[in-house]
């Protein structure tokens, strides 16, 4: 054997290339001693599940594989008692090995009960789920690691506390709490003082937090993105408006929402300044008009006019009301950021674009690739004469959705000179049409590179209020390419 094999490091980065291939690990693992430990560390590195582990141990190897080399589906730990010390052992012999460690269904859990709540079962684990129930989530200490740096969690109990504490090197925490999962005010208060413990976090996603504990993030220079996720049905979750400022949150670039309302996330971003922000999402069930306006001129105050490049606001249900005039301002509190790529406002009662706007926010975006401004309860009022006298400003577009007046045609396509050859994606079937052919001669001519026009199919959960319309549109379109062709 080459001298250079004997080098654990060059063994490892070998054996890293055939990683998938367990049968070739095991085969490496058998072969000698010397390819032994690096071939069972890759073998051993990343588990879906503890039952391989718990097959070490032989009164529990002969439950889980009486059918052969495949492990039962069903339950078999009901009712077997829990590992002895001896056992223990046997199970832990290759549990230094894990790296990776995804737990989602509680069978076997009971079988730890026995163990001392300062074991750590996997002292170099790297990155743990645990979605297990309620009641099962008791063990999570076995699984806490000094070494842990990314946890997702679908539970808050009070070993969220042990996570911050035990796992000082944690920098990736998410928890994927499931809807129907109740979070009680305690819930609420446990999860802040925790993340509050946390020193090292780069990216977190949770539930709405109280103000003590974004006073901590927004002092976090190590913190990189924050996702803030308010189950449906919860009761409303609000920060005192009297606070004092935030820390600028200097380094995160990603921040996203999705809340029953905009309140929380507008008292957020009126308290800080988010010099760093590059993207910026919010879901919101219902959005009014005012609060529309409100988060978008929150967001616009925020230092990152020469950083954000992606913002998405959208909401889920419309409210049923009438707009004023001056209530229709949200798009235009946006025309700050002069280097955004990527736009999606999907809102009811909040936009009304017409010719003029959409020429103001083309002229504001040069550097848009993606753009939506969709509202469908608002009448479309941008024609195809306003749609192309706006493209030339932005030469980088490549997808774009609006609500248009599809309906008078105000331009003759023969006539038109200009080509935008870079809008491949266009999206405009919330509207409707009285002549198809036409249309498609439209775009046939002006856009080139728009080979059908997007409908309600490219869309799982849209509407098909003019599907018909529209596929008519692109069957005359597609018989103007294919004779181009011949």
């Amino acid at each position: 054997m080459h001298r250079a094999l004997l080098i654990s490091e060059i063994l490892s980065e070998i054996f890293a290339h055939v990683n998938e291939n367990l049968g070739s690990l095991e085969a490496l693992a058998r072969t000698c001693k010397a390819f032994h430990e690096p071939a069972m560390d890759l073998l051993w590195a990343d588990l879906d599940g503890i039952i391989p582990l718990l097959g070490c141990v032989p009164r529990l190897h002969r439950l889980i594989y009486t059918s052969g080399s495949k492990p039962l589906t069903w339950d078999w730990s009901e009712g077997v008692e829990p590992l002895s010390e001896h056992e223990a052992h046997q199970f832990l012999h290759h549990a230094a090995r894990v790296r990776s460690l995804c737990i989602s269904c509680s069978e076997g859990l009971h079988l730890f009960a026995v163990l001392p709540i300062e074991t750590c079962m996997f002292p170099r684990l790297l990155s743990l789920a645990f979605i297990v129930r309620r009641l099962q989530h008791k063990y999570l200490y076995l699984f806490l690691s000094p070494t842990l740096r990314c946890c997702v969690l679908s539970v808050i109990n009070p070993e969220l506390k042990s996570l911050a504490t035990r796992c000082a090197a944690l920098e990736h925490l998410s928890l994927k709490v499931p809807e129907w999962e109740r979070q009680s005010a305690d819930d609420r208060i446990l999860l802040s003082d925790s993340v509050r413990l946390c020193k090292r976090l780069v990216t977190l996603s949770c539930l709405p937090l109280d103000w003590a504990a974004w006073k901590h993030l927004s002092d976090l220079p190590s913190l990189l993105k924050v996702s803030v996720r308010e189950p449906r049905g919860a009761s409303r979750w609000s920060l005192n408006r009297d606070i004092v400022n935030f820390a600028p949150f200097l380094n995160v670039t990603t921040l996203s929402f999705n809340v029953n309302t905009a309140a929380y996330a507008i008292t957020v971003m009126q308290h800080s300044e988010f010099p760093s922000l590059k993207e910026f999402e919010m879901v919101a069930d219902v959005l009014p008009c005012a609060e529309a306006e409100q988060l978008c001129r929150a967001l616009s105050q925020c230092k990152a006019k020469e950083t954000l490049e992606h913002i998405s606001i959208a909401s889920h249900v419309p409210r049923v009301q009438e707009p004023s005039c001056d209530s229709l301002t949200a798009v235009t509190q946006l025309l700050c950021f002069t280097h955004l790529r990527t736009v999606r406002l999907n809102l009811h009662y909040c936009i009304h674009i017409d010719n003029d706007l959409l020429f103001e926010v083309m002229s504001s975006w040069p550097h848009i690739r993606s753009l939506e401004l969709v509202d469908s309860q608002m009448p479309p009022a941008v024609t195809f004469r306003g749609l192309f006298a706006a493209l030339p400003l932005c030469p980088h577009l490549h997808t774009l959705r609006i609500l248009m007046d599809a309906v008078n045609i105000d331009i003759d396509p023969a006539a038109e000179t200009f080509q935008h050859t870079i809008l491949q994606k266009l999206d405009l079937t919330q509207s409707d049409v009285a002549d198809a052919e036409a249309v498609a001669r439209i775009i046939f001519f002006v856009l080139p590179c728009v080979d059908r026009i997007l409908t309600r199919r490219d869309h799982w959960n849209a509407t098909m209020v003019f599907q018909k319309e529209w596929d008519e549109v692109n069957k005359h379109l597609y018989y103007l390419k294919s004779s181009a062709v011949i």
